[in-house]
């Protein structure tokens, strides 16, 4: 007899689907789908749905390699419905402790039914029934003799990307990388420093601690926390009267190399949803003028919501790509936080290790190269471009800084980092000058990239880049 569907279950379930098949962004597509059918859920209910839908997107290669072991069907062939349910109903078996084995196999059989695909109940139920009794065990590749196969499947990632990061980094620190990646990023925040002065940080913690019910843990950046439980968003809350803002530790590491000063002129070109725009204006106590770009009018919409919550209304914006943007004041100063591959947030993005090609790190590399020139052609004499990815790719970092050097000469400097980082972020730093955050390290931050590049002179009496 047919079961009941939770609408938690048929919200991921439809998710997966549509990320795997429209290679979208899971937290977007779950909430497009919660608005359009007018599901209303609770915090517990939001929890469950992030957990199965991103654990699912983290350990996929490692759940399909087990299901088409178990599988008498070619899985390639069958329809993104009967992969889904088998995915998450494996994961939830697999890693979801506090689920009965029964509610996954049976939500995950409801599911193909609730998608009109009746006829294969049967098939999608023996699998799982099997998997849940844990029948057999799957030799994995050797690890001494197939090191990439063995670590794409046991930390489930994409063949390539292994291959890839096999050629810089040994065997051990690259098993810190990819365990990092399939970890859950914690609950980091940046305190709004024009609403939550210095003297009154403890007074704003016992206030989450009494009423978010969430208790806050300090991190060595002065107004850089990390919350336990997800940040309370809802009306009335600290996060709704500005007094903070969700922002990486990594990403806060840039608001400091940017420095910005009284009376300079800052231009964000790539603003996205507006977090470092808004810590630039809190660094410089509201006395910078800031610009920030973006092509995307829904960023720039998400930008000017978030910039307005915490009160930061002197901002200017423009929807426009930043190759075409020329402002009418040469800036002081450019914060170029480029597009890029993304591979240093894939514990956060986990869809992006399914969805990325090999040959996503050249072409940004490309781009970011014409956003840097046309950045230096724009530039004060004497300015800065703070140039910065959530990537630690050679491409896009090193060489990126190889190839001003030898296009620029000596048009171009590149400030000493270590003036500007905090003390205990200093051994971040590569004996390039550049801020290199790989995944894993001991602040749990993001993978990163970042380093400074000082115009000398006119960009037009120099060799022009190709």
């Amino acid at each position: 007899m047919p079961g009941k569907l939770t609408i938690t279950r048929k919200i991921s379930y439809d998710t997966f689907v549509q990320v795997m098949e429209k290679k979208g962004a899971p937290d977007s597509l779950a909430e497009n789908i919660i608005a359009q059918r007018k599901y209303t859920l609770s915090k517990l209910d939001r929890r469950f749905v992030k957990e199965l839908l991103f654990g699912s997107l983290r350990w996929y290669a490692k759940l399909y390699w087990i299901l088409q072991k178990t599988s008498n069907r070619d899985l390639d062939k069958v329809t993104a419905q009967i992969k889904t349910a088998l995915i998450l109903g494996s994961y939830q078996i697999f890693y979801m402790s506090k689920v009965p084995d029964r509610s996954a196999v049976n939500e995950s059989v409801e599911y193909i039914r609730y998608a009109g695909q009746a006829n294969a109940v049967k098939f999608v139920n023996g699998i799982l029934r099997t998997i849940s009794r844990r029948a057999e065990y799957f030799p994995k590749p050797d690890k001494n003799k197939h090191p990439s196969q063995y670590l794409a499947l046991q930390y489930a990632h994409p063949k390539w990307l292994v291959d890839r990061w096999s050629k810089r980094f040994n065997f051990e620190r690259l098993k810190i990388i990819l365990n990092a990646n399939n970890q859950q990023a914690p609950n980091t925040i940046r305190v709004n420093s024009q609403k939550v002065p210095a003297h009154d940080l403890l007074n704003f913690k016992q206030s989450i601690l009494r009423e978010d019910k969430n208790t806050v843990y300090n991190k060595s950046l002065a107004t850089c926390l990390v919350l336990k439980d997800s940040p309370n968003l809802e009306i009335g809350s600290q996060f709704a009267e500005g007094k903070y803002t969700i922002q990486d530790g990594s990403s806060q590491l840039v608001g400091h190399l940017v420095q910005p000063k009284e009376g300079e002129y800052i231009i964000d070109a790539c603003v996205g949803p507006g977090g470092k725009s808004g810590h630039i204006v809190e660094l410089s106590k509201g006395k910078a003028k800031v610009t920030a770009v973006d092509f995307s009018l829904a960023q720039i919409n998400k930008a000017k919501t978030n910039l307005l919550r915490l009160g930061h209304d002197k901002i200017e914006f423009v929807c426009q790509d930043f190759l075409d943007f020329t402002p009418t004041q040469k800036p002081d100063k450019i914060l170029l936080d480029a597009p890029c591959s993304g591979l240093g947030v894939l514990r956060k993005h986990p869809e992006g290790k399914w969805l990325k090609s090999p040959r996503i790190v050249h072409n940004m590399a490309r781009r970011q190269q014409a956003l840097l020139k046309h950045s230096l052609q724009i530039l004060k004499d004497g300015g800065e471009i703070i140039y910065s990815v959530c990537s630690f790719e050679e491409e896009e970092t090193i060489k990126q800084k190889e190839w001003l050097e030898r296009e620029y000469k000596d048009a171009v400097s590149f400030p000493e980092l270590s003036t500007r980082l905090p003390e205990n972020y200093k051994y971040l730093l590569t004996k390039e000058n550049i801020l290199l955050i790989l995944p894993g390290n001991k602040y749990s931050m993001d993978g990163f990239g970042a380093f400074i590049i000082r115009k000398n002179e006119s960009v037009s009496n120099c060799r022009q880049a190709k």
